[in-house]
């Protein structure tokens, strides 16, 4: 299972706490069209630019885009009872 696309679902500030932030959402499609919706709250950077708060909010999640992936490994395998294995 891999990545088939990431695209910006939000990219906006959000008052958290009394504190304004950048909410930036990702929408990552898996090569089989499952969709994972993951959003970030980064400190709001002057000049900071898209590129660069998509990145944080990428790396900030990617564990979790990653254990959504390996969720997959044994979607569609087959167990046998009578050997008690998946094959």
């Amino acid at each position: 299972m891999k990545i088939e696309k990431i695209t910006i679902d939000k990219f906006e500030d959000e008052d958290v706490d009394g504190t304004l932030k950048k909410k930036v959402g990702l929408k990552v499609v898996n090569d089989e069209g499952g969709v994972f919706i993951t959003d970030t709250y980064l400190d709001i950077v002057d000049g900071k630019t898209v590129d660069e708060y998509t990145k944080d909010a990428y790396d900030a999640k990617k564990s979790n885009i990653d254990k959504w992936l390996d969720s997959f490994a044994n979607i569609g395998k087959v167990f046998n009872p009578d050997t008690g294995k998946v094959e």
